[in-house]
């Protein structure tokens, strides 16, 4: 053989090797990758015409979600924290957290769903007809009020809130 075509096949066989493993055709073994893989089962308490939401997070940033009305599976989850989400209208919200461990099925189960009392949910106000709470607040001269002393019939109350200078 030439020296040249000798040079080039060096050449050829060492660009070739170099080029394997690099970050563009990385070297992966499929089993290492999937012992760090888990899933999480959740079992929530069914509530007839009631829809479930499940979110997931880890560090803020939306996992997975899913909708329903009972047990719900989510795979392929990194091994980590994460914080479940729980959520159904006219129910309180259920914050958890959980760790997926890698090559196990973590479970978070019989969820129970708590429901407000009075139907409404805490940040939306009230229902036209609803039951305003009773409260005290104190005018501008330090005199307690309360909302029940106003109600009554043919009575109406409007509460107006502003903000000083503090």
């Amino acid at each position: 053989m030439k020296p040249t075509t000798v040079f080039f096949l060096l050449l050829f066989s060492l660009l070739v090797a170099l080029g394997c493993g690099t970050a563009d055709n990385p070297i992966t073994n499929d089993d290492e990758n999937r012992e760090q893989i888990g899933t999480l089962k959740v079992d929530i308490e069914k509530i007839d015409g009631v829809s479930i939401h499940l979110r997931l997070y880890q560090d803020g940033q939306l996992i997975a979600q899913s909708g329903g009305n009972g047990s719900y599976e989510i795979n392929g989850l990194v091994a980590g924290n994460y914080t479940l989400h729980i959520s159904a209208d006219g129910y309180q919200d259920i914050e958890r957290n959980v760790t997926i461990i890698a090559g196990e099925t973590v479970s978070v189960d019989s969820v129970e769903l708590i429901k407000y009392e009075d139907g409404s949910v805490p940040g939306e106000g009230l229902k036209i007809g609803g039951t305003a709470p009773d409260f005290e607040l104190s005018d501008g001269n330090g005199n307690i009020h309360s909302l029940s002393e106003y109600l009554g019939k043919d009575k109406m109350v409007v509460i107006v809130f502003y903000r000083t200078g503090g």
